[in-house]
C-alpha cells in the first residue's frame, strides 16, 4: 500500500497524536520536581540579593506557571484515557476515529443534502482531485437524483 492509499483511507478520519500515559506520568513527576527546585532556588537567591528581587520574582512567576501548566496538561491527558491503557512502553498514542459531518450522516440515512454534496464536489474540483469531465458527470448524477 502506498502513501497515497494511506492518505485516501484517512480522509474521513480524525487522527490524534498525544503522549502516552507513561510519558504523562514522567512529565507530571518532572514538573513537580522542577516546581520544588525552582521555589527552593528562587527563595534562597531572593533572600541574598535585594537588588534582583523584581526580576527574580518575575522569573519565579514564569517558572511556576510553566511547571503548573505541564502538571495540569499531564493530569488531563492521564484522565482522558479512562479504562483504556495503551502499551506502557509507547511514547505517543495515535488515535484514529471516524469523522463524519452531520450532513454526511444525514445523506447516508437516505436524506441526501444536495447542497452539501455539491459543495463537497466543488471543493474536490478546486483541489484538483477531479477533472472537468468527472466533475460534470458526478454533478449530473447528484442533480438527477430524486429531490
Amino acid at each position: 500500500m502506498s502513501n497515497q492509499d494511506d492518505l485516501k483511507n484517512l480522509r474521513d478520519k480524525r487522527v490524534t497524536v498525544r503522549p502516552s500515559p507513561t510519558s504523562s506520568v514522567i512529565t507530571l513527576i518532572m514538573s513537580i520536581l522542577f516546581l520544588i527546585f525552582g521555589l527552593v532556588l528562587m527563595t534562597s537567591v531572593m533572600g541574598e540579593a535585594e537588588e534582583a528581587r523584581g526580576p527574580m520574582t518575575f522569573f519565579l512567576f514564569i517558572w511556576v506557571g510553566g511547571c503548573l501548566a505541564m502538571a495540569i496538561y499531564s493530569l488531563l491527558n492521564l484522565s482522558s484515557y479512562g479504562k483504556s491503557r495503551p502499551n506502557p512502553a509507547a511514547l505517543e498514542v495515535l488515535e484514529v476515529e471516524d469523522k463524519k459531518s452531520p450532513q454526511r450522516e444525514e445523506a447516508e440515512k437516505g436524506k441526501p443534502d444536495f447542497a452539501v454534496r455539491l459543495r463537497e464536489l466543488e471543493a474536490l474540483k478546486k483541489e484538483g482531485l477531479l477533472n472537468d469531465e468527472e466533475y460534470q458527470r458526478k454533478r449530473r448524477e447528484i442533480l438527477d437524483e430524486k429531490w
